[in-house]
């Protein structure tokens, strides 16, 4: 009996059923498309916690890109909006990885971003500090590479030399000459297995042809916190982080009350690198009604002068190339 209520339900509503289940369709099926698109700020006062935390009398913030999967409507909108730009999936990810290749790096590019920012500001802060439990990862493989490393293998060994850390690698690959061949002990998925590769000429020096990241414990007797979301990772907000981390440790205002944007990766030197998508975080800072926009020095700088030039901004864009010039800036 239910089952003829629910056959002639269907005969009489067949119409209105076959609409639903278009209109489902057309707003949930993903297409090989990524959209880029200006994104919102990330207050880091959320993102890092110190002991010695205190109130702003304005905000320091990491801007972020929106990545949307196009669907058939956001992909038809992409046309009309000059704000969004349409990339194919292949464009979106870094030479041959996949989608889950680049969240692996991102997850790991995002951890050694933060082991780094806490680094730095100790140094500037003349905190005492040890390093401890130091992991080296592979987290891209470019396809030029002579290699079966894999995305988020743990390097322990070169030619049955023990990794001690990630310029312990890198030094050991500069001392070998192109066409050689090394061997590498790794832990993948909590085995230990044997990798091979055979190095490749970039711009004159011996490299495997594989991106490297960091990770490592530092004990000090302060007690930093990092509180990003699983949904949330990369590199580019190390700058900010470094400057949050400084200024609570030594309880300095760095924002004389504005809204302070920034972007750029930040490294074990201090030094500030570029970033991907300068345009779509310049829009959103601008948005969010920030004060300033602190950016890598060199093409992410020229680009977001561009940007502000086309849209008639008025926004301060200072260039960095190190933590110390940002510093220096803020403390103005």
């Amino acid at each position: 009996m239910i089952y003829e209520k629910i056959k002639q339900f269907i005969k009489n509503n067949y119409k209105i059923i076959l609409v639903y289940i278009f209109i489902i369709c057309i707003f949930t099926i993903n297409l090989p498309y990524y959209i880029s698109a200006p994104g919102g700020l990330l207050d880091t006062k959320d993102k890092v916690k110190t002991e010695e935390e205190f109130r702003l009398s304005g905000s320091l913030n990491m801007a972020y890109v929106t990545e949307i999967h196009a669907t058939i409507p956001t992909f038809l909108w992409s046309f009309a909006n000059r704000d969004w730009d349409l990339k194919k999936q292949e464009d979106v990810t870094a030479g041959n990885e996949s989608i889950k290749d680049m969240e692996i790096r991102n997850k790991l590019l995002l951890a050694e971003s933060n082991d780094f920012a806490e680094l730095v500001a100790y140094k500037y802060s003349n905190i005492d500090y040890d390093i401890e439990n130091d992991k080296v990862y592979v987290c891209f493989i470019d396809s030029a590479s002579k290699t079966d490393l894999k995305i988020g293998d743990q390097i322990l060994e070169v030619d049955g030399v023990k990794i001690v850390d990630k310029s312990h690698l890198l030094s050991y690959i500069a001392s070998k000459n192109v066409g050689d061949q090394v061997i590498f002990k790794v832990l993948s998925n909590g085995k230990e297995k044997k990798r091979v590769a055979s190095l490749i000429d970039v711009k004159g020096s011996p490299k495997v042809g594989a991106m490297i990241a960091e990770n490592f414990d530092i004990t000090s007797d302060k007690n930093i916190k990092f509180t990003f979301s699983d949904s949330e990772s990369g590199s580019s907000g190390g700058l900010m982080l470094t400057l949050t981390i400084y200024g609570n440790l030594n309880r300095i205002d760095l924002t004389s009350g504005k809204k302070i944007v920034g972007t750029g990766t930040i490294d074990i030197n201090g030094n500030v690198g570029e970033i991907s998508g300068v345009k779509y975080k310049l829009i959103g800072a601008v948005k969010n009604k920030a004060d300033v926009f602190l950016v890598p020095e060199g093409d992410n700088y020229k680009e977001a002068k561009r940007v502000k030039k086309e849209k008639g901004y008025d926004i301060d864009i200072v260039p960095v190339e190190t933590f110390e010039e940002a510093l220096r800036y803020l403390t103005k």
